[in-house]
């Protein structure tokens, strides 16, 4: 007797494409450990454009860079940088999601000051983005820091000061996405730069210019200026979630959106494209970091 109905070549194809994206993955975070420059420059795909946000910075005024890394030159000059000042000793998964096209995990990664052996922990985020070859486009970072520290200092919002239980907060985080999503979806400028704090920075993929890579957004002009030129090029026909995770600190999400170009050679005709992004709210609750990459629009 046929319990569940599910097509077993959709489970077996999607196997294969998630458990690709794992290995490639695990091959990098190998390699990190390992620490020697070469082979770890050999788990890259072959080509660029790259997407990778290896040290995101967050100032004293409560303010957030996350500087964007797309050649073999930089990233070969960042690792050199970082391996040459620390070991990576491992990576514990606390939170592990194996996409068909990346691997996210919220982990912890443990370390050592080569100069002193001071020894360190930290829970990050990770995102690997790969395609079919051999290979991963991208590594998005971010160390998780205090929600207290991100945002305008003494804020009258400040949604950390209060006693609020840990579920109800992740609950806040949650609702927020759903806002982003609903104006997303409804084209909404207006509402979409409502769910992100003034100094917000992004580093996403570029649907805008097409250049296969993260770009950098700072402030909420340049997000203003990305969206409007985001809806003026696609109609947007429907955003669906699929995987999500939320945090206190955090919510990961993929989604696919359905689009139709404006102008151009594809006019009228409905391309989709995934996006796997994570946000961390700022101490108002609003969404101050955006990392994440995305699939072509096929």
């Amino acid at each position: 007797m046929r319990v569940m109905n599910v097509d077993a070549e959709v489970l077996r194809d999607g196997t294969e494409q998630a458990t690709h994206a794992f290995e490639e993955t695990r091959t990098h975070i190998d390699a990190e450990i390992v620490g020697d420059i070469p082979p770890l420059m050999e788990t890259l795909a072959p080509e660029g454009p790259y997407a990778y946000t290896l040290m995101p910075e967050v100032h004293p005024d409560g303010r957030v860079k996350i500087p964007i890394l797309s050649t073999r030159e930089q990233i070969l000059e960042a690792y050199k940088m970082i391996r040459g000042h620390s070991w990576l000793r491992s990576v514990t998964n606390l939170c592990e999601i194996r996409g068909d096209w990346y691997t996210f995990s919220d982990n912890i990664s443990r370390g050592e000051i080569k100069t002193t052996g001071e020894k360190g922990a930290h829970e990050t985020l990770g995102l690997f983005p790969s395609g079919r070859g051999t290979g991963i486009t991208g590594e998005l970072i971010w160390i998780r820091v205090p929600r207290a520290d991100l945002g305008t200092r003494d804020d009258p919002n400040d949604t950390t000061k209060l006693d609020r239980d840990e579920m109800f907060a992740r609950e806040d985080v949650l609702l927020q996405h759903e806002r982003y999503i609903d104006a997303l979806a409804r084209a909404d400028v207006d509402g979409v730069l409502a769910t992100l704090h003034d100094f917000v920075a992004s580093g996403i993929r570029d649907y805008v210019n097409e250049t296969g890579t993260a770009s950098t957004l700072e402030g909420k002009d340049a997000h203003r200026a990305f969206y409007d030129a985001l809806f003026a090029k696609y109609e947007i026909r429907d955003v669906t979630p699929l995987d999500r995770v939320a945090e206190e600190w955090y919510i990961f999400a993929e989604l696919r959106l359905t689009v139709s170009p404006r102008d151009g050679a594809d006019a009228g005709r409905e391309l989709s494209f995934h996006t796997a992004e994570f946000h961390m709210p700022a101490n108002d609750g609003r969404f101050i970091a955006r990392i994440g990459h995305g699939t072509d629009p096929e």
